[in-house]
């Protein structure tokens, strides 16, 4: 199950306000105080892998604010996305962004299946490239990395730390940080090392901790702190970009004009 999708917007950030009932759009971040509530219930797992592995992800989700896909996917293993040096605990995420094909790429692409469309008035042929643009001929994805850091000293560092410690003293073999699983006659849970958890998955570790929780809500706190922490600002646009790793711009900026305030300067 997936929360209501706004039929009027492509995406959760393109919401300029309107009516519509259970829009998601009209869901708020998460609160420093329904965080701390939620960590807390996490004290009472009693089984000690599956406590700390949604403190884990609890910890990676606040901090970094990435899509569920891109933390289901973290691997470790000879080359591992999670790394300590210098007092940092950096974490290697890899981003897949989708690219939507041209309007030449179009009309080459019937030019080899279908020569005779090209012979179609030129307002109906863009219609039609737009609409071929959402199949899966119509865009690639191209997979990129990124590198975030935080404090050693940091409290959801420990948290992803211990989770990590107890992975690989467990399960060596792990290849990923969120291994996949099964449970066997609903008393012992057998993982696979080889496979990791869906993003879906991820989702329902932590909604019987808190009904109201999305992944994505982490992802909206994460976009109001650096609103919040730097201002109505190019520079805040910039770096909600850069730490989300958003492809569009003006995602960034729908971010930065919803959470940010301007501030009046001050006069004597």
């Amino acid at each position: 199950m997936t929360f209501p999708r706004c039929s009027k917007i492509k995406s959760y950030a393109d919401c300029k306000g309107c009516s519509e009932k259970n829009c998601r759009t009209k869901r708020e971040p998460i609160t420093e105080k329904e965080l701390e509530e939620t960590l807390q219930k996490t004290l009472e797992i009693k089984d000690e892998y599956y406590r700390l592995r949604v403190r884990a992800l609890i910890g990676l989700l606040k901090k970094f604010g990435k899509r569920r896909r891109e933390i289901s996917t973290l691997k470790l293993g000879e080359n591992p996305d999670l790394t300590v040096k210098d007092d940092y605990l950096y974490v290697t995420f890899s981003i897949s962004k989708k690219h939507k094909r041209g309007l030449f790429q179009y009309f080459k692409e019937l030019k080899q299946t279908n020569p005779d469309s090209l012979n179609k008035p030129y307002p109906e042929l863009v219609a039609e490239w737009k609409t071929w643009q959402e199949t899966d001929q119509g865009h690639r994805f191209k997979s990129v990395t990124s590198t975030k850091k935080v404090s050693l000293q940091d409290k959801y560092a420990k948290l992803i730390l211990e989770y990590v410690f107890y992975v690989k003293a467990h399960w060596p073999t792990s290849a990923y940080l969120f291994p996949s699983g099964h449970q066997v006659f609903g008393l012992k849970y057998i993982v696979d090392t080889k496979e990791h958890l869906s993003g879906r998955q991820l989702l329902r570790l932590i909604k019987p901790l808190n009904s109201r929780l999305w992944l994505h809500l982490f992802r909206e706190l994460r976009g109001k702190e650096i609103s919040e922490e730097h201002g109505r600002t190019l520079a805040s646009v910039a770096e909600v970009q850069d730490f989300l790793d958003l492809e569009n711009m003006e995602t960034a900026l729908r971010y930065v004009k919803r959470f940010a305030v301007s501030e009046a300067k001050k006069e004597t």
